[in-house]
C-alpha cells in the first residue's frame, strides 16, 4: 500500500512540476506585451502623431547570460516595432533575466530612421530622457535597382531582393564575458515588412522595406537590427539601409566584408544615442507580474 501511494504521488507530482515552467513562460509573454503597451511614442510635441504598436515581431530565448549573470534559466524577450503611416520608426523589446530573487526586467529601444520620436523617460547614462537624434538611411552601393510596381509580383520580387541584400551584410559583437569578438547570425527572413498600402496613402517617399535581425550564436537573442528600405528619389527607386542595436555590447556591421558601422559598448559610451536600455524591475516575481497584468 505504501508503495502504491508513493507511485501515485510520483505520477501526479511530475506533471504539476512540468507545467509550472510553461505557465511561468506564458505569464512572462503576457507581461512583455503588457509592458510594451505602456509605451507611447509620438513624432510631434502635441502628441497627435502617435506611433502604432505592432504585434510582436519576434520571440526569443538566449543562453548568453547564463554564464555572465548565473541565471536560473535562459533569458527571454519579445521584439516590437512602432510604426507611423506604414513606416517602421522604432524597434524595441521587453526582456527578462531569471535570477534567484525574481526576474530582472528591461526595456530597450532603437530609433530606426531619420525621423525620431519625441523624448520619453528612459534612464540612461547621460540623463533620464531618451531623445534619439535619428539615423539617416544610407545608399546601398552596387545594389540592383528595386523592382517597380505595387502588384503582387513586384512585392514578391522586392522581398527576394531584400533577402539577398541582407545576406551581403555580416555582423560581429564583443563578448561581455571574455572580450572576444564573435560573429552574429542573420535570421533568414525579415521579422517585419512595411505596410505598402499605408505608405502609398501617406504619399511617402518610402515605397517598401523590411527589418532584419542579427542574433547571438547562443540562442536567438537579438543584437543588431538592419532596416532595408526602397526609396523614391529623383533618380528613380533606390535601396537604402540603416543599422541599429538591440544590445549593450559593442557591435560591428560589414557590407561585403567592408566595415560600414561600429557602435561602442552602451554601458561605456552612449555612441549615437539612438539606442537605450533601461532596467524596469530589479527582482519581480511571477505572481507580481500577474497582478500588474490584471490591474
Amino acid at each position: 500500500m505504501r508503495y502504491f501511494a508513493t507511485l501515485l504521488w510520483i505520477v501526479f507530482a511530475i506533471p504539476s512540476v512540468a507545467q509550472n515552467p510553461k505557465e511561468d513562460y506564458e505569464t512572462l509573454k503576457k507581461f512583455y506585451r503588457h509592458q510594451a503597451r505602456q509605451i507611447n511614442f509620438h513624432l510631434d510635441p502635441e502628441g497627435k502623431q502617435k506611433l502604432q504598436l505592432e504585434a510582436p515581431v519576434m520571440t526569443w530565448t538566449g543562453l548568453d547570460y547564463q554564464g555572465f549573470r548565473d541565471t536560473n534559466a535562459p533569458n527571454s524577450g519579445d521584439v516590437y516595432v512602432w510604426t507611423y503611416q506604414g513606416r517602421a520608426i522604432v524597434a524595441g523589446g521587453v526582456l527578462s533575466l531569471p535570477l534567484n530573487y525574481g526576474h530582472e526586467v528591461y526595456q530597450e529601444f532603437q530609433a530606426l530612421v531619420e525621423t525620431p520620436p519625441q523624448p520619453i523617460v528612459s534612464r540612461c547614462d547621460w540623463g533620464v530622457m531618451w531623445a534619439p537624434p535619428g539615423i539617416q538611411p544610407r545608399p546601398l552601393p552596387g545594389a540592383m535597382p528595386p523592382a517597380e510596381g505595387s502588384d503582387a509580383s513586384a512585392l514578391r520580387q522586392r522581398d527576394l531582393q531584400m533577402r539577398g541584400l541582407a545576406k551581403q551584410f555580416t555582423a560581429e559583437t564583443r563578448s561581455a564575458t571574455t572580450g572576444e569578438i564573435h560573429p552574429l547570425k542573420l535570421q533568414p527572413k525579415a521579422v517585419f515588412r512595411l505596410n505598402q498600402d499605408e505608405l502609398r496613402e501617406s504619399d511617402s517617399h518610402v515605397v517598401d522595406g523590411c527589418l532584419f535581425i542579427f542574433t547571438n550564436q547562443l540562442g536567438t537573442d537579438p543584437e543588431l537590427t538592419l532596416l532595408l528600405e526602397c526609396h523614391r528619389t529623383d533618380k528613380g527607386l533606390q535601396w537604402m539601409y540603416a543599422p541599429g542595436s538591440l544590445a549593450f555590447q559593442e557591435l560591428w556591421l560589414k557590407h561585403k566584408d567592408k566595415e560600414v558601422w561600429h557602435l561602442p559598448n552602451f554601458l561605456q559610451a552612449p555612441g549615437e544615442r539612438n539606442f537605450v536600455s533601461t532596467r524596469l524591475y530589479g527582482g519581480i516575481k511571477i505572481d507580481q507580474m500577474k497582478d500588474l497584468i490584471n490591474e
